[in-house]
């Protein structure tokens, strides 16, 4: 069956109710300092007697002395707590551990800039040398005062609100995608209402030229409880950055090994090229015959494997974006398609095979190609989502919303309202994982578990059409 529906594929392409700008946010949170040991290059540690200025990871205050301060013991070595109502109470002299006066801010200031105890005494040569500047030391000191109580509420939480966050591309060339998005999730959060009593508030920052240091910034501010349709880093940067920090239906398809945090609404890579090999084949009369270019990798293997699958041949492999080279005369008989790899310059290949006769096909990601470039009939491409219902292609009541902000958007607010009242980080990533069969409206009922965070393995292939626009082929479908 084929239909005809009116296709934004731009969003996808952008990914290569208040909101609040990078410029107001905090550089890092005293709880970014203490859970996390702040932004890479924010806060400035050593241990004694070294110059080496240590990670994130060895200098936050939650590694040796417990996310709640109460202290830890190690290896038969008892780490004190630092709470706020333990440090400035004088400690009494006992067996094997010396007293010590309360701390005031002035000598724990020092203690932590130059490893001098209240009394005087040099700490252990593991507590780090912090070199704070004095908004870090008074934010630092402020979650020292609630760490471990019931005021110590997980960023982004308040008695009346939670604030939800993104980063997306608000200036630059894909702004206009980017804002959309934004208006889009606003508009999500609004229609939700209050949950248990707290409004959802959107902080949106530009990730500019450079999305890491944007999700790092907006991470360490401890500004907000979740992120939701984000651009993101590198998968292992990302993963470094968050931390606990949830992700909900991140703009990209589902890396290999989610991490403990992330849920992904869209197709990993290599389902979307299997997919496109599936149909390319149903479309040949014989065994197909195949032409794939774009370098090696698990999307490759992928692409190789599902042509076995399929009774097709790779009858040339090409690592360059050289479409002449996949249809050269000495391919005898010629290849039924020319498959691009992501990554690959599609765009380009178009305006190369374009005036070239034959019955052969081209195919890849649609997210490759700008809008206005797919216009060749003989073009197979492929899409995680649709910008609605995939059984309603009536182009008059296509959404505006772009659909990644949908799908997000209602998965974190069917999580936000499993969690119940307590609003916590780790609740909202159990609470995900009981999702089942949900319908977001613009992709097949996603489903979660315990440890399973990608959802989805199923995508559309479409192709262009001079008269209707771009006809959907068939309806969602997995690798066969």
């Amino acid at each position: 069956m084929r239909r005809t529906v009116l296709i934004g594929f731009s969003a996808l392409a952008a990914t290569a109710a208040l909101a609040a700008s990078a410029a107001e946010l905090s550089a890092t949170s005293g709880r970014g300092i203490f859970r996390f040991g702040g932004e890479a290059s924010d806060v400035i540690a050593t241990f004694a007697g070294s110059s080496a200025l240590l990670r994130p990871g060895v200098r936050r205050c939650a590694a040796c002395h417990g996310a709640d301060g109460a202290g830890v013991r190690e290896g038969g070595v008892t780490i004190p707590p630092i709470t706020w109502r333990v440090l400035t109470a004088p400690r009494e002299a006992s067996a094997g551990r010396a007293g010590r006066p309360g701390y005031d801010e002035t000598t724990l200031r020092r203690a932590l800039a130059d490893g001098i105890d209240s009394a005087g005494v040099p700490l252990a040569a593991g507590m780090p040398r912090f070199q704070l500047t004095p908004a870090q030391a008074t934010a630092l000191f402020d979650h020292l005062r609630i760490v471990g109580s019931e005021r110590d509420l997980d960023p982004g939480v308040a008695d009346d609100e939670i604030r939800v966050g993104t980063v997306l591309p608000l200036s630059g060339t894909h702004a206009a995608w980017g804002q959309a998005m934004r208006a889009g999730i606003e508009a999500a959060l609004e229609s939700a209402g209050a949950i248990y009593g707290r409004r959802l508030r959107l902080v949106a920052v530009d990730a500019g030229d450079n999305a890491a240091a944007a999700l790092a910034r907006l991470a360490a501010s401890d500004q907000v409880f979740a992120l939701v349709a984000s651009v993101l880093a590198g998968e292992a940067d990302t993963i470094a950055m968050t931390d606990d920090l949830p992700i909900i239906g991140p703009v990209a398809p589902t890396p290999a090994r989610p991490a403990v945090t992330q849920f992904y609404l869209l197709a990993p890579l290599e389902d979307q090229m299997r997919v496109l090999v599936d149909e390319l084949a149903s479309e040949t009369p014989h065994g197909l015959r195949l032409a794939v270019i774009g370098p090696d990798g698990s999307v490759a293997d992928a692409v190789a494997d599902q042509a076995t699958r399929n009774g097709a041949i790779i009858v040339r492999r090409v690592l360059a974006d050289d479409g002449a080279a996949a249809l050269a005369q000495a391919i005898e008989p010629a290849p039924d398609a020319v498959l691009a790899l992501p990554g690959v310059d599609l765009r380009r290949l178009v305006a190369e095979l374009d005036s070239r006769p034959g019955d052969w096909l081209l195919a890849g990601p649609a997210e490759a190609l700008a809008p206005g470039a797919a216009s060749n009939e003989r073009l197979r491409l492929v899409l995680p989502l649709l910008p609605g219902d995939p059984h309603s292609r009536d182009a008059s009541t296509t959404p505006t919303m772009p659909p990644a902000a949908v799908a997000a958007t209602a998965v974190l607010v069917e999580g936000l309202k499993r969690m119940g009242a307590r609003a916590t980080r780790a609740g909202l990533v159990a609470a995900i994982e009981t999702v089942r069969d949900f319908p977001t409206g613009v992709l097949p009922p996603v489903s979660f578990a315990r440890g399973q965070h990608g959802c989805n393995r199923a995508s559309v292939v479409i192709r262009p059409d001079r008269s209707r626009g771009i006809v959907v082929l068939g309806d969602w479908r997995a690798p066969r």
